[in-house]
């Protein structure tokens, strides 16, 4: 009996991993911004969610409760407006993944997010490296490790 359900955890745990390698692999397309509002393809399924710009504690989060794409206002200027773009995407696919698949938020959904954001940053020839500055350090600002 051990044995048996040692050998599904390892079958599981690499149907899983390769999951996540698709995932990675995966492009997000289509992307489409109005407004207050973001849509996309991604892992063949169409992604769309209402954007909120407010001042916050985080740089970006997706709330259940009312449904919507949260970004601070400190990126909505208009020098930024990559960078607001790519925090966009990050929040709707980590929604996506946890919501659909229901996928751990900061260990699996989160890097999935961050590699599409990266990617569409380098699609419309934004500094990854700035941006990743720019959230570490709002991050920090707000108490975050």
């Amino acid at each position: 009996m051990e044995k048996d359900s040692k050998r599904v955890k390892r079958r599981v745990g690499r149907a899983h991993r390769e999951l996540m390698k698709v995932f990675m692999k995966s492009p997000v397309t289509n992307i489409k911004f109005t407004k207050h509002k973001v849509s996309f393809n991604f892992y063949g399924h169409k992604i769309s969610d209402r954007i909120t710009v407010k001042k916050q504690p985080h740089v970006g989060e997706w709330s259940r409760r009312i449904g919507k794409i949260v970004i601070d206002r400190y990126f909505d200027e208009k020098d930024r407006i990559k960078e607001f773009k790519s925090l966009c995407i990050h929040e709707a696919v980590e929604r996506f993944l946890v919501e659909t698949y229901g996928l751990n938020t900061d260990n699996e959904a989160h890097p999935v997010a961050k590699e599409k954001e990266k990617e569409y940053l380098k699609s419309v020839k934004g500094n990854w490296r700035s941006h990743q500055l720019r959230v570490f350090w709002d991050w920090h600002k707000q108490g975050e490790k």
